[in-house]
């Protein structure tokens, strides 16, 4: 016998079969999407709070190889989205950090904030983010103390979203 005869008939699906395919498919394709934009609703419906946060910078210059990282200082004015617990504005803290080293004479440093509700869980952090510069071979690293650098709270202003009338 042949290979060709040993082969099981091909079953062809319905009509009826095909519109249940077509169906679930359906279902499976929009119903995520309406269960996102219920989240994104209620996400967007919770205005942002203002909490105490801590906080620390990091900064490095490449070029002058140098690691600067701030004294864990607190924030009473932050503002936190309730939804992701997001500090809302991060870019605008770690520009001040920026701008303050290229007041030093560091251009072009790569800054970043890191923050938290809980001062003990940074403090972790911090240690750890300390621990990782010191071993980094050929980088100055530099504590920048309070009196030295001090972060400010930033005004929250939130984005209003214009809808396209096209």
């Amino acid at each position: 016998m042949s290979a060709m005869s040993k082969q099981k008939p091909v079953r062809r699906m319905g009509k009826k079969g095909l519109a249940t395919v077509l169906m679930m498919v359906a279902l499976f394709c929009v119903w995520p999407l309406s269960a996102r934009a219920a989240g994104e609703k209620e996400a967007t419906q919770k205005k942002p709070v203002m909490k105490s946060v801590a906080m620390f910078g990091y900064a490095v210059s490449f070029k002058d190889s140098v690691v600067c990282l701030t004294e864990i200082q607190t924030i009473d004015s932050a503002w936190i989205e309730p939804a992701h617990n997001f500090l809302l504005d991060r870019s605008l803290y770690s520009l001040q950090l920026q701008m303050y080293m290229e007041q030093q004479g560091h251009k072009n440093a790569i800054c970043t904030i890191f923050y938290d509700k809980n001062p003990r869980k940074l403090q972790r952090m911090w240690r750890k983010v300390y621990k990782r510069s010191q071993k980094q071979d050929g980088l100055r690293y530099q504590e920048l103390p309070v009196s030295a650098f001090r972060l400010k709270a930033e005004e929250y202003r939130p984005i209003i979203m214009e809808e396209s009338t096209q």
